[in-house]
């Protein structure tokens, strides 16, 4: 049945009007009428009304860079160590997990698997497997760095991975050594491949739990669609089931990774492949796989900085992660089928050379699908011209702008351009990029930064809102259909405990309710995890 909603703080994020406080929620899950509570009631002459007591009514959110997947998997099947860890302290807590205190670690089989470790507790900022192989023995143990990008392995990890004593450094990584050129154990980029391809896939109704998780943690924080950013045959067959039982409560956009190194993929590129073509078959009402993904550089964080500089003028080409034609001719490819690819570029020289490639792509196809850049960290002012020009979506991500270790004067190339970037027109979206060391995808703390005039970053709450909402919706192609509370579209929407436009702080933003095509999926008063709200 239709149901009124009356007497609401509505923001409706419809440039038309702005402000609302009511609309009927019609029986397919689309908005009826939006407008006044006497317009309502004067249309509600039948049906259910809800009086929502002046609380504070907005769109559902979109998350425009995630992973889903992963991020469960490590928050419900392995080791939460946190970043502040040195040996000992990773050892006590291991064996902790080791003796029961995690009731899932047979989804990972005999493997100890833990996040996250930080190079500042390690003498001289390194690890060494050493501490790991006199606790455990035979046991593979292997632990994600804080950045994801890399990961820690001990001996026993690195035979079963089937690692030489001492290999050669790949020519898109390396292996951290000791001083006698031994490996620490400690594997950087493209080193990293065939570890986290190594670790256990988990039994599918393990990936089903996970997956299931990460949607539900995302209603909790008042999304209602997600850009899924590494996606593979496991994701997709993940998604799949949960479809086909009716749990998919978010609209969700999978970028299958098309080339990638370390920490992503976990598959091969031969597999993903296999994947990207057959991703048609596994396009769902809630569920589309038809987006790519591929990582150009890694992270511009000490100690090991694997982005992509400019070297002169140009991309310092030698630190890319991709062979430079193999990215041409597979945006050239997925362009000629439509399909949207999101890019990683955290350098100003990988960002540099991809939108070279797109403006060469654009002379042969000029109405090709809108493509994007994700992180942007560091983009040189000449460069976020080309953005709209090009019709590329500037995917801004993580959302720790609020973390003092995440800012331009501890990370200096942690520059995050917002006001450049829309002064000249980009299209800007914000993603969680939940799977960095955040416990959950709460992005209302890294919002309230950019509103904070520093850094360069002055954006207006409205701005912000549209950024999360209907820009969204457009980098998927879904703004007619979704984004904001008008008449036709879906009814996504969500309860906030204060106004998000005018509050004076919303860091500490409660959702209250979250509502998907106009059922309610999250309700903060019956959650056994609402302590996970709230909190900076």
């Amino acid at each position: 049945m239709s149901i009124a909603y009356i007497n609401g703080d509505i923001y409706t994020v419809d440039e038309n009007s702005s402000r609302a406080e009511a609309f009927i929620v019609n029986a397919d899950g689309t908005f009826g009428k939006v407008g006044t509570t006497d317009e309502i009631l004067g249309l509600a002459k039948s049906i259910e009304v809800i009086d929502l007591h002046g609380q504070f009514v907005m769109p559902g959110l979109h998350d425009a860079h995630c992973h889903l997947l992963m991020a469960s998997e490590e928050k419900i099947f392995q080791a939460k160590l946190g970043c502040d860890l040195g040996p000992n302290e990773i050892v006590s807590k291991l064996k902790e997990y080791q003796s029961g205190a995690c009731a899932h670690l047979e989804t990972v089989s005999n493997w100890l698997v833990g996040n996250f470790y930080h190079y500042a507790n390690f003498k001289d900022e390194k690890p060494d497997r050493q501490f790991l192989d006199d606790a455990f023995g035979d046991q593979p143990v292997v632990i994600r760095e804080y950045t994801t990008h890399n990961i820690f392995a001990n001996t026993a990890a690195l035979r079963a991975a089937g690692y030489e004593e001492n290999p050669k450094d790949p020519w898109d990584g390396y292996y951290v050594r000791r001083e006698d050129g031994t490996i620490t154990g400690e594997l950087v980029e493209g080193a990293a491949t065939r570890m986290f391809a190594s670790l256990p896939k988990g039994r599918p109704e393990d990936n089903f739990k996970a997956l299931e998780y990460g949607v539900k943690m995302s209603n909790r924080f008042g999304f209602t669609a997600v850009q899924e950013a590494s996606a593979n045959t496991v994701y997709l067959e993940a998604a799949k089931k949960l479809e086909e039982a009716g749990k998919l409560t978010i609209n969700l956009d999978a970028h299958v990774v098309f080339y990638g190194v370390g920490a992503f993929p976990q598959e091969s590129v031969g597999s993903l492949h296999h994947t990207l073509y057959n991703a048609k078959n596994y396009k769902s009402k809630h569920f589309n796989p038809m987006f790519t993904k591929c990582w150009l550089d890694g992270v511009p964080w000490h100690p090991h900085e694997t982005h992509c500089p400019i070297k002169g003028d140009k991309p310092d080409y030698d630190r890319l992660l991709i062979p430079q034609s193999t990215f041409k001719k597979a945006i050239e490819r997925f362009d000629a089928e439509n399909r949207t690819c999101k890019v990683h570029v955290c350098g100003q020289g990988s960002a540099r050379f991809a939108l070279d490639c797109f403006e060469e792509l654009r002379k042969i196809n000029p109405n090709g699908p809108k493509h994007e850049l994700a992180h942007n960290m560091d983009v040189t002012e000449e460069d976020c011209k080309r953005y709209k020009g090009l019709n590329i979506t500037a995917e801004m991500s993580p959302a720790i702008w609020h973390d003092p270790d995440f800012q331009p004067e501890t990370n200096p190339k942690s520059v995050y351009p917002f006001n450049t970037l829309k002064d000249n027109g980009a299209l800007i979206t914000i993603g969680s990029d939940w799977v960095f060391a955040p416990d959950t995808p709460n992005i209302f703390p890294g919002i309230q930064a950019l509103t904070e005039n520093k850094h360069g970053w002055n954006l207006k709450r409205e701005e912000v809102a549209r950024m999360i909402t209907i820009d969204g919706a457009k980098a998927v192609g879904r703004d007619s259909a979704e984004g904001s509370i008008e008449t036709g579209k879906i009814a996504n929407f969500i309860l906030l405990d204060r106004d998000f436009i005018t509050a004076p702080s919303i860091s500490e933003t409660i959702v209250k309710k979250t509502y998907f095509e106009g059922k309610k999926v999250y309700d903060y008063d019956t959650d056994d995890l609402k302590h996970l709200q709230g909190k900076v």
